[in-house]
């Protein structure tokens, strides 16, 4: 077997080019081997470790009683494919899908099918044999499309580097330098190696492979907090513009829908007001339904969107004194029917409690929603409504002043099991859900209550026992606060 001084040398260095291009290959593919860049990456490193293996194993073709032509041809087509693929890797690694990127990858395409027939078909080179030095060493005549190929070749390369150089996506310019030393190398394999027997291509190719590698593993496996902020970026963007396209079309199906409904449920009343003349009790009877349910409709619409404009901050609080007693009597009036229909009980216990700063209707907003919950959920005892001044102590300090009012609202109805209190402030949710086959509801009114409290300054909590009641606690500022 020949074996000399260059045939190490060779050897050595290839199977280091090798080595590291079989090592990036695997560091990619172990970060994430589903990802179609990766998969392009390892490919380029594998056409790459192939080349050089070949190159190496090449030194000792004769040796082993191969065809030098085959071994070369092998050889040519896998570094042919290599120098192809890697403008392939960079625009995907940019995510680069320019015309440009478009009209390269056909290209590169055209290149490996031509290229392969012809150099297989003994059109490129020919009289491959060994050296006069008998070192290992082969050497054939390109004829000149073989050189036209080389040079195409050549400036294919030479696009790459500029393409990648220009790419927009700062990972992409990464890449720049290491088609710049595959170029290097096949100059010098092409202009110096047939005079000077060192090795420096496979240093080239070693440098460009690094060139390649190191961006990808900075980018893809040593800083994954940076993909993962750049993915949550885009996320929050597209979650952005849902929610703004969520507002818009509320903003325009609210005059869709109330326009219609509110002339069904004002015809309604007009015809149950005997102005189209008198009715029979059955149709009074189906018309109140028609009001009833298209009132229920109404308020659903009505607290969609509500809820719409607390989350894009679009509410604004109209705050002045409101006399406590005074609206927790017109809401408990207001509710009066309901109760005594099913037997219920309204407790007021609120007598000479201080006035509460707030927007009056929302907070009558409020209260109706939790007294209203109270009552329904409710089907035997009652409903008991209570307010005192409090404080608002932090512990380890004196007791303060008398700043806030707290307003209890007490049922004896279903209760609320301890692991669902927070729960019921969430939208479209209710304790039991196949609860809403008997108590009409979308879960909105808690909901909305809480944000409404919360925009007050104030606070809203719960306490229940299931089976025996809940008890809703609504704490509100007597003052404004300052801050807020």
């Amino acid at each position: 077997m020949t074996f000399s001084l260059t045939t190490l040398i060779v050897v050595l260095s290839n199977g280091s080019t090798a080595i590291i291009a079989t090592a990036l290959l695997m560091l990619v593919l172990w970060q994430a081997p589903g990802r179609r860049m990766n998969q392009l990456f390892a490919l380029v490193m594998a056409m790459l470790a192939s080349y050089t293996v070949a190159n190496a194993f090449g030194r000792f073709i004769g040796d082993m009683g191969w065809n030098p032509s085959h071994a070369s041809y092998i050889a040519i087509t896998l570094y042919g494919m290599f120098s192809i693929l890697i403008y392939w890797f960079a625009a995907e690694f940019a995510q680069e899908y320019t015309p440009a990127s478009r009209w390269m990858r056909f290209i590169g395409i055209l290149m490996i099918i031509i290229v392969t027939i012809a150099l297989w078909s003994n059109l490129l080179l020919k009289d491959i044999k060994p050296t006069e030095r008998h070192d290992g060493s082969y050497a054939g005549t390109w004829t000149p499309l073989g050189l036209t190929v080389v040079g195409t070749q050549l400036i294919y390369l030479t696009l790459t580097t500029i393409l990648i150089y220009r790419m927009e996506d700062e990972r992409g310019r990464a890449l720049w330098k290491a088609p710049l030393w595959f170029i290097g190398g096949m100059i010098y394999s092409a202009v110096i190696w047939p005079v000077v027997q060192i090795p420096v291509q496979a240093v080239f190719l070693a440098i460009g492979a690094l060139s390649m590698g190191l961006p990808v593993l900075r980018y893809e496996l040593f800083n994954p907090q940076a993909q993962l902020n750049e993915e949550l970026a885009k996320t929050n963007q597209d979650l952005r513009e849902m929610s703004r396209l969520k507002t818009q079309f509320l903003r325009n199906m609210s005059h869709e829908l109330r326009t219609p409904l509110n002339s069904i449920i004002g015809y309604t009343q007009m015809i149950m007001g005997g102005i189209y003349g008198p009715l029979t009790e059955t149709q009074e009877d189906r018309l109140e339904k028609v009001i009833r349910n298209g009132n229920n409709l109404l308020n659903l619409i009505n607290d969609v969107l509500d809820l719409n404009r607390m989350e894009t901050g679009m509410v604004q609080l109209e705050c002045d004194t409101v006399e406590t007693g005074t609206l927790l009597d017109h809401v408990l009036s207001s509710i009066e029917v309901q109760a005594t229909q099913k037997g219920l009980t309204l407790t007021r216990a609120f007598d000479g409690v201080p006035a509460i700063y707030a927007d009056e209707n929302r907070l009558n907003q409020i209260i109706t929603n939790i007294v209203a919950n109270a009552v329904k959920f409710t089907d035997t005892g009652g409903v008991t409504v209570r307010a005192q001044a409090v404080g608002d102590q932090t512990a380890g300090e004196p007791p303060p002043a008398k700043q806030f009012v707290q307003i209890e609202i007490e049922d004896t109805g279903i209760g609320i099991p301890r692991a669902q209190w927070n729960t019921v402030f969430e939208e479209f949710r209710q304790v039991d859900e196949s609860s809403t086959k008997r108590h009409e509801g979308t879960g909105l009114g808690l909901a909305i209550s809480k944000r409404l409290v919360e925009l007050h300054g104030g606070q809203i909590w719960l306490n229940s026992t299931q089976g025996k009641g809940t008890t809703f606690y609504v704490k509100l500022p007597v003052h404004p606060l300052r801050n807020r």
